[in-house]
């Protein structure tokens, strides 16, 4: 039986980087609702030292262009998009398709990378990501409606997030 679903997430580049004070995960610390990684300044240096470019966050007009592109890759594609959510520095979606999780979370990049080229031009970078993200599979209705509910009311005040709701337009 194939999953209902997937919980994509990725960052921005440069904003999620081991030994950083908010905590981090590595491939061998990533356990939904294990702890975090404790703060390691000497850790975070030499990772911020070998950045090509600055960090990217992703400001009002950045998550607002994000969002439409995911939107537009879901349609596209045949996905349905349950719940997206931009923050400043990461992605969430939950999203089931005929596709393997690998390929959504390329795609969603992909496709707003170019907006962002297309219609930010100013911004001259290499990298607006990091590499891959997290993709978790959501076999039943139960992780996919957590999964739905983490993305839309666990991360703080709204940003850019679909789907909009009359108290908050997106």
């Amino acid at each position: 039986m194939p999953p209902l679903g997937y919980l994509l997430t990725f960052s921005s580049y440069g904003t999620h980087l081991p030994g950083a004070e908010k905590g981090w995960v590595d491939a061998k610390h990533c356990i939904p609702g294990s702890a975090m990684q404790p703060y390691n300044p000497i850790q975070e240096a030499y990772w911020k030292s070998r950045l090509n470019e600055p960090p990217f966050v992703l400001d009002h007009e950045i998550r607002l262009i994000t969002l439409q592109a995911i939107l537009s890759v879901c349609t596209h594609r045949q996905w349905l998009p349950h719940a997206v959510h931009i923050r400043t520095n990461h992605v969430h979606a939950v999203i089931s398709g005929e596709a393997t999780p690998e390929r959504m979370l390329s795609d969603l990049k992909a496709y707003a990378t170019r907006a962002l080229r297309s219609e930010i031009p100013a911004i001259h970078r290499r990298r607006y990501w990091t590499n891959h993200g997290s993709t978790r599979y959501l076999w039943n209705e139960a992780s996919l409606k957590a999964a739905i509910d983490y993305v839309l009311n666990s991360q703080g005040a709204k940003m850019a997030f679909y789907p909009p709701t009359e108290s908050h337009p997106s």
